[in-house]
Order: C-alpha cells, then structure tokens, then sequence
C-alpha cells in the first residue's frame, strides 16, 4: 500500500492529540488510552486497511483520520491547530506578498519622483534597491556559512518566533474574538512540535525562508512595475554624479562590468554605452541644460535589468530551493519516537483482560442459548489468533536495568511477558544496578551491542525520584543517543507473592511531573502493571 503524504496540518494536529492524551492519561490513566485506541483500530482502521499492510506512518495517520473525524462529530465549531494552519498558510503568503508588492511600488515610485529640475540620481537609486538588497543576500550566504562551519543545522526558534507574531496579528480580538479557543490550541500544538527540535527544526526554518524570500520576489516586482509605469507614462531622466571625480571612462567600465550577466544576452543595447554615460553626467554649477535627452533615458533598461539579475532572480532561486528543503524535511521527519510506539502498541497489542471478559461472556452466552457453538468456535479462534500476536514483539528487544534490591525478586519470564503487553518489547538482558553513578560504564558496554534498542529501566513508584536519578537520566541520554527510547517502567508496592503490582494514581503522577522537567520526548514513564489487567 502506497502511504498517504504528511503536511503541516497533519503534524499539528497530531501534537494537538498527544497533548491531550497526556492530560486524560494523567486524569484517568493510561488504560483509557489503551482501551479508546484499541477499539478504533478493531472498528475503523482494520476495516478500512481490508487485510493490507500498512506502514507505520500509513497507521498513524489513519489514527490521526480517525480522531479528527470524533472531533467533527462531537463540536463542529471546533477548529483543529491543522485548520487553523490552512487558513494561516493561505492567508498570510497572499497578505505579505500584496503587503510588500506596494511597499516596493511606492519606495520606488517616490525614488522616482521627477520634477523637471533635476534628474534622477541613478548612483543613488541604485545603491537603495540593488546594493542593499545585494548586501542583505551576501549576509545570508555568511550567516549559513558559519553556521555549516560550526555543524549547527537549521533552527525552528526564529521560524516559530516569526509564526507566532503574525498569528497574534491575525487573531486579534476585532477578528475573531476575545479568549479565542482556536488560537490557544494551535500555539500549544506549535509549541509541542518546536519542543521536538531536532524532528521539525528544518521544517520550521525553511518554511519562514520561504515568506521572507517571497516578500523579496513581491518588493522587486513591485520596483520593476513602478519603473516601467513612469517610464511609460513619464518623460524620466536619469542621471550621475559623485562629488569624488571619477571619470566618464571608469563610470563605463563598471556599468560594463556590472552588466555582464545579461549583456551577452541582451547585447550593448541592455546598459548605457560611454557616450551616453558622458552624456548623462551632471555637474552642480552647470544644471542640466548640457545634458543630452537620449543619454538620460538611456540607464533605465539598466536599472530594471539589475533589479532582474542581481535581486529577483536570486529571490526566486531561493524560492524554489526553500520549496525543495521543506518538502524535504516533511517526508524526512522520523517517526520512530517513543509515543508514536506507544501509540502503534496501543492500537496493534490485543487488551488480555476484555478477552479473558470475552470469552466468559461467550460461554454464558452458550449456556443460555443465545449464542450457537459456531459463532463461539469462529470466536475462540480469533482469542488465539490475537493471543499468538503477542509472541512477537510489536517493536524490538529492550535491555533491562533492574534496582540491585528488586532484582533478585524480578521474575524473567514474567517481566518479559508484562513488557510485550505493555510496551511491546522482548527483554533481551536483564543488567542489576547498584548504584547510579557507576552504572554508566556498563550501560555504556551494553548499548553499544546489538542486543536491544529500548531501556527499560524499572523503578519502584512509592519512592519517589530523587535528584541522583536524574542525573542519571541525563548521562544515560548522552550514552545512548537522542532517539533511543527510554522506558521507565514503574511497580507498586511490592505484595507477599510478587512485586509485579499496579501503581498508585498519585504515586504515577509524582513520577510523570518530576520526569517531564527533562524535556525528553523519547522517555516514557509508564506503569508496567495496569489496574485494568491484573
């Protein structure tokens, strides 16, 4: 099956659903995800896939499809950030371009002002429009290269800085109202996606390069119709000067060479030749009585093409090449990340409480003949089949770092068969820890094998995490690399026949509050044991 293609809507959107998942994993807890995800996936999504496989990505969006579509039903005056973002990105490309296309037009129409008196300085006029604009490209060209120079790739803040401020420009209240809903929801969803750094980095860089070299294209073009209008309309003359005496011949020289680009294109007729140079040179104490007429009409041909050459031609070359990267970045954004491997768990692991609830309401059924022994063998074959699913792992082998007091206690067999179901992976090793500070080096040796990509570190939930702990966090990020999943997999109180207990509400929340003041997006903290399925 071909996957569907991702836009900026859709990533928006997605982040908008994380968040609030989070807030009713944290309110209700996490066995109403799983419950909710499991149950589109078996009614919407497996349905509409008809037996093909899908991609992960593929997965993910018809999940994201799906939600959308609950959305819709249950508030229709409820907008999406990814709504939000499609009238944005209509709205505001068309505002800027019109926005600059007559600030150009009127920076140049007034630059253009002639009264008769005195011509147009074209040593001036073109240092406004073509110098600046020239030295504002170098800068760029400089700017990237120190940045290449210093291995720093494209950062999302000035992009997410520049979204942010024309957003409030859009949403202020004369236009859609005071504590408007909408724009609440797609800054925190444009923040979530600017917290990810390194998956929406180049996408939230090009995408503001891309206004910005349109606002270039927009102001050029609007200088090119101001001079062609009062060419047209106008008897415009152009002239130079300098108080420095520099000579007609020099002057000819570094029009000639300013002109190359299109003069074997456009031949001598595209610059003034150094007749009509000499010609349109002004003097103070003469006027302009000397000057020839045709040698002041001559230099606009010249201007325009150097507006073309030196300004809109690098515009639109930037144009195209922003296109080209944000696309780029859109179809590169990884998603192998920690919570869309929970989400794939949640929508492909089968829930072994409503199956064992299942089975108990088919055999009730039998017995007080509502149900045919058929329909209940075509059922008990599909429990098998979901309980053979379990034996692979969903999403790979984990490397377990068990506390020293707990490790003896740690069943191997139960804990790889709690991690499949809650986690979706196969413990490959079991690593005892005694002590945070000098665990580093074996973790180290361990990551760097082939034997597991996810740590799954287990920790006891009514001991609260400590600061020794988190440095420990910390170091194991910068150990094992920025995207590899992090799994802190929490117990209970340990009871008088195993430690493998549910986690207390409050003692879950404690965890995920200290947690989350890392900013990591691929740790989870999870319980290993769920009240629904013990």
């Amino acid at each position: 099956m071909k996957p569907q293609r991702w836009r900026i809507p859709d990533f928006l959107d997605l982040e908008y659903f994380s968040l609030q998942d989070r807030k009713l994993a944290a309110e209700k807890g996490d066995g109403v995800l799983r419950q909710r995800d499991r149950e589109l996936y078996l009614q919407e999504i497996e349905p509409a896939l008809a037996g093909m496989a899908a991609e992960r990505q593929e997965l993910i969006l018809r999940w994201l499809q799906v939600r959308r579509s609950g959305v819709v039903k249950v508030r229709d005056e409820l907008l999406l950030p990814g709504q939000v973002w499609v009238g944005f990105s209509k709205l505001a490309p068309l505002l800027l371009f019109l926005v600059m296309l007559f600030s150009g037009a009127g920076a140049a129409w007034s630059a253009l002002s002639y009264f008769g008196r005195e011509p147009v300085n074209v040593s001036f006029f073109f240092l406004c429009f073509v110098g600046l604009q020239v030295l504002l490209l170098v800068l760029l060209l400089l700017f990237w290269l120190g940045r290449k120079l210093k291995g720093q790739g494209p950062s999302s803040a000035y992009g997410i800085s520049l979204v942010n401020k024309v957003l409030s420009f859009l949403f202020k209240v004369w236009l859609y109202g005071p504590g408007n809903r909408r724009r609440e929801q797609f800054t925190a969803a444009l923040a979530a996606a600017q917290s990810r750094g390194r998956g929406y980095a180049a996408l939230f860089f090009w995408l503001p390069f891309l206004l910005l070299q349109l606002s270039g294209m927009a102001f050029n073009l609007g200088v090119l119709g101001a001079i062609l209008v009062k060419v047209a309309i106008s008897d415009l003359a152009f002239g130079w000067q300098s108080t420095i005496q520099l000579s007609a011949d020099f002057v000819a020289s570094l029009v000639q060479w300013l002109a190359l680009p299109w003069s074997w294109l456009l031949g001598a007729s595209a610059y003034p030749d150094p007749a009509q140079i000499e010609g349109s040179h002004m003097i103070l104490k003469e006027g302009i009585y000397h000057l020839k007429s045709s040698a002041l009409a001559s230099w606009w041909p010249f201007l325009c093409t150097a507006i073309v050459c030196y300004c809109l031609l690098p515009r639109v070359l930037l144009f195209l090449l922003a296109l080209f990267r944000s696309r780029r970045a859109l179809v590169r954004i990884s998603f192998d990340r920690a919570d869309y491997d929970q989400l794939i768990h949640r929508l492909l692991t089968p829930r072994v409480a409503g199956l064992v609830a299942d089975q108990g309401t088919l055999s009730s059924a039998v017995t007080n003949g509502s149900i045919t022994t058929a329909t209940l063998f075509r059922s008990a074959g599909m429990l098998r089949s979901e309980q053979r699913a379990t034996e692979a792992p969903l999403h790979g082998s984990a490397i377990a770092l068990i506390p020293d007091e707990i490790f003896a206690a740690c069943d191997a067999r139960k804990l790889d068969f709690l991690c499949r179901q809650a986690f979706g992976y196969a413990v490959a090793a079991r690593l005892q820890i005694d002590d945070y500070a000098t665990a580093s080096n074996l973790i180290a040796a361990s990551c760097k094998g082939a034997s597991g990509n996810c740590l799954l570190l287990l920790q006891e939930a009514w001991q609260p995490p400590i600061q020794e702990m988190l440095i420990f966090l910390r170091r194991l990020r910068k150990l094992c690399g920025s995207e590899t999943p992090i799994i802190i997999a929490l117990l209970g109180r340990p009871a008088a026949a195993t430690i493998f207990t549910a986690v207390a509400d409050t003692d879950l929340k404690i965890w995920r509050h200290i947690i989350a003041t890392l900013a990591d997006l691929c740790l989870q903290v999870s319980p290993l044991v769920c009240n629904d399925e013990i």
